[in-house]
């Protein structure tokens, strides 16, 4: 699917007569309403692109052309055809209403045009030297390479709330963004103009010089690459959402598991792990031959190109994680409290809750898994996410049958260990649970000693690091 943020503009047809005063060119501004049109050169002759800006900021676009000698031009659904007065302003009238009048704006000389066709090099360095507003209600558009000068990432930002990473490409005078063909192009400091094989036009607009790149390549800078990587957490954006990833040492310092969240959920979790030999990072069952990270984008790359990106969730978690802040606890019948105290709180994996209940014994228990949704009954109407919307409830032996989608349940006297809670219940054991888990993520040094029966008992210090300690001595009262 084509990316949102590309400007898409339909070429409605095309003269038949080179149109050559370019007094519309440039840049106008309406001083009634704060309107400003920037009206472009195009590929062809006779038709171009219009940028139109509103008084807010925002930004559309459309497209002019000459037919018959009359500039013709739409802003919205409205169509005008334009002229220039004998004040050097332009009037765009249509057939009802009061025509619209731009004055002229002197904008700073604009640098020279480079085209992709001429000069790939200079095309490539010029549009990752400028943000880029683009049409998508005020997203902005940042070019950085990635895995050689003429491949990397597309970031799109709204409001600084990531909506995009895609790849863009240049090849044989062609730039690709995501799915989309560019088959000319040119860019100066203030426009990208393209054209797609559709003839459709794609424009951005400057707004500001982009932050300088810098690079971190895991096979040249490894400490820094897995400094960063292991870094607080990371974002992707998908169809329904943001998504979070938190790359974790577990089994080592350069293997771990990668945690998936989305609306604090866990979502998926994935093994990854780091070859040294080979430079090869993989996550799950992917292999990534290349792994860098420019600013603040992660970039992995696969054998045959294909590439995959994370962006460093802003104003996030900042600590880089080791094996230090893995607790590991065996699973034996020696550590039967350890692993009772790890289990204790309720856990979640996709849609369901999970508790670990233990018998007396310790050493055996039940694993219970569910999930609670609400229903409600309105008017003469069950409403549920389970059983849909049902007017009727059929009963015949030990079935019930409700009769939206038909779905059927049957009466049950196997044991079960769970239970309806009251509403009192919930807020005492949400309180519970919290804090649960705050004892379960705080960290504490522990003295372990081995007495003559060949018991170990860990005593808990009033520290958690161990740079708080000068010395520790045994005193016996």
């Amino acid at each position: 699917m084509r990316l949102l943020f590309i400007v898409n503009i339909f070429v409605l047809c095309f003269g038949t007569s080179a149109f050559a005063d370019q007094k519309f060119y440039g840049s106008w501004l309406s001083p009634g309403t704060g309107l400003q049109l920037d009206i472009l050169d195009g590929f062809k002759p006779n038709t171009g692109p219009t940028l139109i800006i509103e008084k807010d900021g925002n930004l559309s676009s459309n497209s002019w052309e000459v037919k018959e000698n009359k500039f013709k031009t739409s802003i919205g659904y409205d169509s005008y055809e334009g002229s220039i007065g004998n004040d050097g302003s332009l009037v765009l009238s249509k057939s009802y209403g009061d025509p619209l009048v731009f004055d002229a704006l002197s904008t700073s000389d604009e640098s020279a045009s480079v085209s992709l066709k001429d000069d790939e090099t200079a095309f490539i360095s010029k549009i990752q030297d400028f943000v880029w507003l683009t049409s998508d209600k005020g997203a902005n558009a940042t070019f950085k390479a990635t895995f050689g000068t003429d491949t990397g990432v597309v970031e799109i930002l709204d409001d600084k709330e990531l909506k995009k990473l895609s790849t863009w490409s240049v090849s044989s005078g062609v730039i690709k963004i995501d799915s989309s063909v560019i088959i000319e192009a040119r860019v100066t400091d203030r426009y990208f103009v393209g054209l797609n094989q559709r003839d459709n036009f794609i424009v951005y607009k400057s707004i500001r010089p982009s932050a300088d790149q810098v690079t971190t390549d895991v096979e040249s800078q490894r400490e820094k690459f897995f400094d960063a990587f292991l870094t607080g957490e990371w974002e992707t954006k998908g169809w329904s959402g943001t998504y979070m990833h938190k790359f974790r040492p577990i089994y080592g310092e350069l293997a771990g598991e990668r945690f998936t969240t989305y609306e604090n959920r866990l979502s998926s979790d994935l093994s990854w792990e780091y070859s040294p030999a080979t430079g090869a990072l993989k996550i799950g069952s992917t292999e990534y031959v290349g792994a860098l990270i420019v600013n603040d984008t992660l970039a992995l790359i696969q054998k045959n190109g294909d590439q995959k990106f994370y962006n460093r969730l802003r104003n996030g978690n900042l600590k880089r994680y080791t094996l230090g802040d893995v607790k590991t606890v065996s699973l034996s019948e020696n550590s039967l409290p350890k692993v009772k105290e790890m289990l204790s709180p309720q856990f979640q994996r996709d849609d369901y809750l999970y508790s670990f209940e233990f018998k007396d014994d310790g050493r055996t228990g039940f694993k219970h898994m569910w999930r609670s949704t609400p229903f409600s009954i309105t008017g003469e109407t069950f409403q549920n996410d389970l059983v849909a919307k049902s007017e009727k409830l059929f009963q015949v032996e030990d079935f019930v049958v409700f009769d939206g989608g038909k779905m059927t349940f049957k009466m049950d006297t196997s044991e079960a260990r769970l239970k309806p809670k009251t509403d009192e219940e919930v807020a005492s054991d949400v309180a519970k649970q919290k804090d649960l888990q705050t004892n379960a993520q705080t960290k504490s040094v522990k003295v372990r000693m081995l007495t003559t029966n060949g018991n170990t008992v860990d005593i808990a210090l009033p520290v958690d690091n161990f740079s708080d300690i000068v010395s520790i001595s045994i005193l016996t009262e």
